[in-house]
C-alpha cells in the first residue's frame, strides 16, 4: 500500500517515522504500536475507526 503513497520513503518522511522502523512495522513479524499505527494512516490520508460488531440473534436474545 505504501507504494501508492509514494513509496515507504515518502510515507516514512510524513509520518515522522525512520524508514527502517516503517519497513520493520510493515514486515509480517512486525508489531506496531498504537500511535506508529496511527502516524502511518494519517501519512495516507486514513484513519482507524472503532465500530460495535452488529450482535447475531441467538435464541431470540439480542
Amino acid at each position: 500500500m505504501t507504494r501508492a503513497f509514494g513509496g515507504v520513503q515518502a510515507v516514512a518522511a510524513q509520518a515522522q517515522l525512520n524508514p527502517t522502523q516503517l519497513y520493520r512495522t510493515l514486515s509480517p513479524k512486525g508489531n506496531p504500536g498504537l500511535s506508529s499505527l496511527s502516524a502511518i494512516l494519517k501519512a495516507m490520508g486514513l484513519r482507524l475507526s472503532v465500530q460495535p460488531i452488529e450482535r447475531l440473534e441467538t435464541s431470540g436474545v439480542a
